[in-house]
């Protein structure tokens, strides 16, 4: 299973960085890809589901031998990935056809039924929270707990005490090389991609974390 999910996941970022590349020979290509509702955005969707629920089961099977803290970010990763499940799709609003309400319709600048796409006071909660925030968080978890972990027995040990899966070399090399290249497409829905690249690397840390230990699949 680890080795199918693994393939997929690397598909995924190959099939994105070839949909960027598609830019400057076939625009409507990498436009299709990106598109709202698109290929990128539904497999963006399905990963972070896939996620959620693979750590549903880990702590199913594990929570018995582990500690509170362990349990407690367990939690935060399910419910979070599957609150991301239900962004990207908006929480079933086009797939069922469900109206969207007058709040979204007035503070939401798609018109969707989902908090990443909310303006409210002049605030764009997708550039502040979704986009700022999570580049700030993750950026700083691809690029230092690694070398936090290798080097700094205090932050070994709380790390080991909350179960925090640490990227291997490898995919941190990968996820900065990719976002180099993202960076260089002037396609406004380029970040679309950009996210399905995301979600696919992090689920090949949690398949294979340099702490093994903290592995989503025994």
């Amino acid at each position: 299973m680890k080795k199918v999910l693994s393939i997929i996941a690397y598909v995924i970022i190959a099939a994105s960085l070839y949909s960027a590349a598609s830019f400057y020979f076939n625009y409507d290509f990498c436009h299709t890809m990106v598109a709202e509702d698109g290929p990128l955005e539904n497999l963006t969707a399905l990963v972070l589901l896939l996620i959620s629920v693979l750590f549903a089961i880990r702590l199913v099977k594990q929570y018995k031998s582990r500690n509170k803290y362990w349990v407690a970010l367990s939690v935060i990763i399910i419910v979070g990935t599957f609150f991301g499940f239900g962004e990207e799709i908006s929480w079933g609003q086009r797939i069922f056809s469900i109206q969207t309400g007058e709040f979204f319709s007035q503070h939401n600048f798609q018109g969707e039924t989902n908090l990443h796409n909310l303006e409210v006071g002049g605030v764009n909660l997708n550039k502040l929270i979704f986009s700022t925030g999570l580049v700030v968080v993750f950026g700083t978890y691809f690029v230092l707990t690694l070398l936090l972990y290798k080097k700094w027995p205090f932050l070994t040990r709380l790390i080991d005490l909350w179960g925090i899966p640490v990227p291997k070399i490898r995919y941190s090399i990968v996820i900065l090389l990719c976002t180099g290249i993202v960076l260089l497409i002037p396609e406004r829905r380029i970040w679309e991609l950009w996210e399905a690249i995301f979600v696919s690397v992090l689920l090949l840390v949690f398949l294979d974390p340099y702490n093994s230990k903290e592995k989503v699949l025994a």
